[in-house]
């Protein structure tokens, strides 16, 4: 899956023949870089100005030791010059919205400029939650949720002791609905969360008559 985005300003000065001089950034990604693949650009920031090439940098906050830079600048027969810094790394769950800051230094801008970013990372589900929706007297409802990015878009229930769905239980996308709260359908129910990079498993020990017990796991 490929993504692309970019986010472009645009800063304007005067010169002495009173022409506007820009100073040109842009921050964009090529594609998402997914969680546990092979080093990838996080992030590049493009800087276009005259005269002079820009001084680009990064404030990158928690990500400093795990993040490397690839810098390069380029003439143009207009006379323009173009600096491209990259951000360079084997993309984590962790990465996932981390801050980072592109600062632009030059000649003909009274003081730096930082254009914020945020870093996406893509991953399959990490963990999944079965946590209580909605319980009534004589139906109780529960949820499964899970930490992924994009979120989790498929939904499996399934239980060893009972077939599902039946005349007790049913299924709605990512909840489990007991129509009944009988004995019988005491027992440990898995939900299976999936998205395009893979899937994860949350579970739900449910016992009538008694406090339920919420379970999590992770990849």
């Amino acid at each position: 899956m490929f993504f692309f985005t970019t986010v472009i300003f645009s800063y304007f000065f005067l010169t002495s023949k009173t022409a506007p001089s820009p100073v040109n950034v842009s921050v964009t990604v090529d594609a998402v870089p997914v969680a546990g693949r092979s080093e990838v650009t996080l992030a590049t920031c493009t800087v276009s100005t005259e005269q002079s090439a820009a001084e680009v940098s990064w404030h990158l906050g928690t990500l400093s030791d795990s993040v490397k830079l690839l810098t390069s600048t380029v003439k143009h027969l207009d006379g323009t010059l173009t600096v491209n810094s990259s951000l360079i790394a084997t993309p984590t769950v962790q990465m996932n919205q981390q801050l980072v800051k592109c600062v632009i230094r030059h000649q003909m801008l009274n003081e730096e400029l930082r254009i914020d970013h945020n870093i996406v990372v893509h991953y399959p589900p990490q963990l999944v939650f079965v946590t209580p929706f909605q319980n009534y007297s004589n139906t109780e409802v529960y949820q499964c949720e899970a930490d992924a990015n994009p979120p989790a878009t498929h939904f499996k229930w399934h239980s060893k002791h009972q077939s599902i769905p039946n005349d007790a239980i049913k299924t709605e996308g990512n909840k489990i609905i007991f129509l009944k709260l009988t004995s019988d359908l005491s027992g440990l129910y898995i939900c299976e969360a999936s998205n395009e990079y893979g899937a994860g498993t949350g579970s739900l020990y449910w016992q009538k008559g008694e406090k339920k017990e919420d379970y999590h796991s992770e990849l």
